[in-house]
């Protein structure tokens, strides 16, 4: 079921509703699933099993889903491990005024924020 999860929300921007189907339409905010899935998404990127542009496309359909229904975002946390691995991701996206043109910025930034995530949760030591 993870992978088919990942598979789904990897290839491109949804809507809120689109990623709300592909986890079946959940009444509740699915707290340990996004949970999950992140933790997912961060070890599949340390592990080169996905590529940046993947784990930030899960990310960011992950958080679309959650700001884009009104009663979840109102009345539940994104939850600190998601908002890590999203902030992670989302810190690859772009470079800064002062970062070397041939540098990836995933890899400068996202990496070790990936890392400490993981070290966090003790998935890697």
């Amino acid at each position: 079921m993870m992978n088919e999860i990942l598979k789904k929300i990897s290839k491109k921007i949804l809507s809120g509703q689109e990623v709300s189907e592909i986890l079946e339409s959940p009444k509740e905010f699915p707290s340990d699933l996004i949970k999950k899935i992140s933790i997912e998404t961060a070890k599949q990127y340390w592990n080169s099993e996905i590529d940046f542009v993947q784990g930030d496309y899960i990310m960011t359909n992950l958080q679309s889903f959650w700001v884009t229904n009104e009663y979840f975002f109102k009345n539940f946390e994104f939850g600190k491990i998601a908002t890590d691995c999203y902030e992670a991701f989302d810190a690859g996206e772009y470079l800064r005024p002062s970062d070397d043109l041939n540098i990836a910025p995933d890899e400068k930034y996202s990496k070790s924020l990936i890392e400490k995530l993981l070290r966090e949760t003790k998935i890697i030591k």
